[in-house]
């Protein structure tokens, strides 16, 4: 899989939203894309998932440009006003909802399950605004990928929430060891505190995306594995 944006930008009503920009992204590959915070984080993610329309440059997937594919393929987690949840909802009825997308079984029993598998089940009468900030971005990125789908995730500005950007960093590069291409924008500083090449919004000349190695696959156990042990 291979997510390219070509000098792609976004107007807005008195000023520009998205500056020029060039970004791509392939499976097992994590891109910090870093900027000023407002509006052009939003833009940048609703254009590379083809929820947003660029005035300028094209967003292909594996060659493609058909939005419909984007949309299908590209999933954005918690955009400010438009995918972040309500923060007064409970947490269990933002997973059932979530789920629901997702075309799974969202009944009260299926999402304390899933909660209960996501080490989360403590939070689900809390308010979702509740949640600490790391299990926040890492709960709303694994319902993302309960989608089938998805092959590619843009977390949008989890540093405006707090809290310690090496902790959604890390969770990026869980996922791009499970096989996805992960975008996450951030503010320049939270970059320069990782430590890591980041791209820029407005910008065309970028560095390498992170290349993230696969996750090692669990062994079985087998009956002579537990006699040997004896």
């Amino acid at each position: 899989m291979q997510l390219d944006a070509s000098r792609i930008s976004v107007r807005g009503p008195h000023a520009p939203m998205l500056g020029t920009t060039s970004v791509g992204v392939a499976d097992h590959q994590v891109v910090l894309l870093a900027g000023y915070p407002g509006p052009g984080h939003v833009a940048a993610a609703l254009g590379l998932s083809g929820r947003l329309r660029p005035d300028t440059g094209r967003v292909r997937l594996d060659g493609a440009t058909d939005a419909a594919l984007l949309r299908r393929r590209v999933a954005v987690v918690d955009a400010p006003g438009i995918t972040e949840p309500d923060d007064a909802l409970p947490v269990q009825t933002v997973v059932g909802e979530e789920l629901a997308i997702a075309g799974r079984k969202a009944g009260r029993k299926a999402v304390l399950e899933w909660l209960d598998e996501h080490d989360a089940a403590q939070h689900a009468g809390k308010r979702f605004e509740h949640l600490p900030v790391a299990e926040r971005t890492e709960l709303l990125a694994e319902l993302t990928v309960a989608r089938p789908d998805v092959q590619v995730v843009i977390l949008t500005m989890p540093d405006r929430h707090g809290g310690d950007p090496h902790e959604w960093y890390a969770l990026g590069r869980r996922l791009a060891s499970r096989g996805y291409g992960v975008i996450i924008t951030c503010a320049d500083a939270s970059a320069r505190l990782l430590g890591v090449p980041a791209a820029q919004l407005g910008s065309v000349d970028q560095p390498e995306p992170i290349q993230v190695a696969p996750v090692a696959p669990v062994e079985p156990v087998t009956a002579i594995d537990e006699e040997l042990k004896a």
